[in-house]
């Protein structure tokens, strides 16, 4: 993607969404699970088709299902509740599992929904539906299939979860697409599944006409492997010097992020380059940091000294479905999904380009991480993340890497 195509105005919605699909190439070298993916060809993200229909169902609320509206308003209420019945949208291939099709087989058919496929490929973008003018916004489905290392079901617990940290994150005013409702089918309180819809917008801040995910910075263009990166373009056009555009545009706002937050709620968002999002005004020049996607881990520990009393969400929550120690948690979603799987990319296309050393860019991200006054006991010695295999379950284990960490 060149530069060029930012300016054009009025197409912010196809330039991210173009951005999500192709500007990702090299970057899922992380682990050698990143690019497994059981998703067909026709949805994938890369390959695929440049929209397809989801499907629709209408489940009546309370006896057949529930929809979720959380405490944060918003105008996607009223596009996807009808009285006491609201839209159920599943992917085309979850349908191919028979408890889905078994599911919503006496539900009678909505309109379904065009849409297009993130990066994570069962999260879409919604163009709209036939008779509906409805606002840019994303859709999170049930995919019983794997992507990456999990199968991406998405049941119950986990939804309240997402709208529970959207809560939490939008009360201190955290750059987040707030997710800000669900449903499910089914009325079993763990095995219900469903969706969640997130905005498109950061609420309480001016808009910004441009965003792309953190990754279409530093991947290259699949369609055009000639083509310079993101990154490398926005900096020329800066006119200023390459280790100061990363270091204040991306590295301190995203530091900062992820202590004030941890801070704040208890809640450690994972910002790797799927998550973190980048927005940018209409001469490139004012930027801001984004975050999505509130599937996170929380710790009451944190929320108990910042004096929060809220009842806890029914998953994710450390020392209880989660036994990991919290200190190796927030390893491995700062060192490794942060560190690792992004600004390790980061760092490597500047030295690459531009000769900047890595070593300033750890140097500086230190700087701001302990500026946070987090406290040193918090996150352990070396580097935690996840061991080389693949558990039944949505299981996971931690290991210690032995490796010290380079963005604290």
């Amino acid at each position: 993607m060149l530069l060029t195509s930012l300016t054009e105005p009025g197409h912010g919605w196809r330039i991210w969404q173009e951005a999500e699909r192709y500007l990702g190439g090299g970057t899922r070298t992380y682990s050698r699970y990143a690019d497994d993916s059981q998703i067909a060809a026709q949805f994938h993200p890369q390959w695929g088709q440049p929209s397809f229909e989801v499907p629709t169902f209408w489940v009546r609320h309370g006896d057949a299902g529930e929809y979720l509206s959380g405490r944060l308003p918003s105008a996607l209420h009223a596009h996807y509740r009808d009285g006491d019945r609201f839209l159920l949208p599943v992917h085309p291939e979850a349908l191919r599992e028979p408890a889905v099709a078994g599911a919503v087989r006496g539900c009678p058919g909505g309109p379904p929904l065009q849409v297009v496929p993130s990066a994570n490929a069962r999260t879409v973008f919604v163009l709209g539906r036939a008779g509906d003018r409805m606002p840019p916004h994303f859709v999170k489905l049930h995919y019983p299939f794997r992507l990456s290392r999990f199968t991406r079901r998405l049941r119950r617990p986990v939804i309240a979860l997402q709208l529970w940290v959207a809560e939490e994150l939008a009360a201190i005013g955290a750059p987040l697409l707030p997710e800000v409702a669900g449903g499910v089918i089914g009325t079993d309180p763990t095995e219900a599944w469903g969706f969640v819809l997130r905005e498109a917008e950061v609420r309480d801040a001016p808009p910004l006409p441009y965003t792309v995910p953190l990754f279409a910075l530093y991947g290259h263009d699949i369609r055009d492997e000639r083509q310079p990166t993101l990154l490398e373009q926005l900096i020329t056009h800066s006119g200023e010097a390459p280790q100061d555009w990363v270091t204040h545009r991306l590295i301190a706002p995203m530091v900062a992020l992820w202590t004030d937050t941890l801070l704040r709620t208890g809640c450690a968002i994972e910002p790797h380059g799927q998550n973190t999002l980048l927005s940018l005004s209409a001469d490139l020049r004012t930027t801001r940091i984004g975050y999505r996607d509130c599937a996170v881990y929380v710790d009451p520990q944190l929320r108990r000294w910042r004096g929060l009393t809220r009842p806890l969400p029914p998953r994710n929550v450390i020392s209880q479905d989660v036994v990991k120690p919290r200190e190796q948690v927030f390893s491995l979603v700062y060192d490794a999904f942060m560190g690792h799987h992004a600004l390790a990319f980061v760092a490597r296309l500047l030295q690459q380009r531009f000769g900047v050393a890595p070593a300033n860019l750890h140097k500086y991200a230190h700087e701001v991480f302990t500026s946070a006054a987090l406290g040193g006991h918090l996150l352990p010695e070396t580097v935690h993340y996840y061991d080389d295999a693949l558990h039944a379950d949505g299981r996971w284990r931690l290991v210690d890497t032995g490796q010290p960490p380079q963005w604290r």
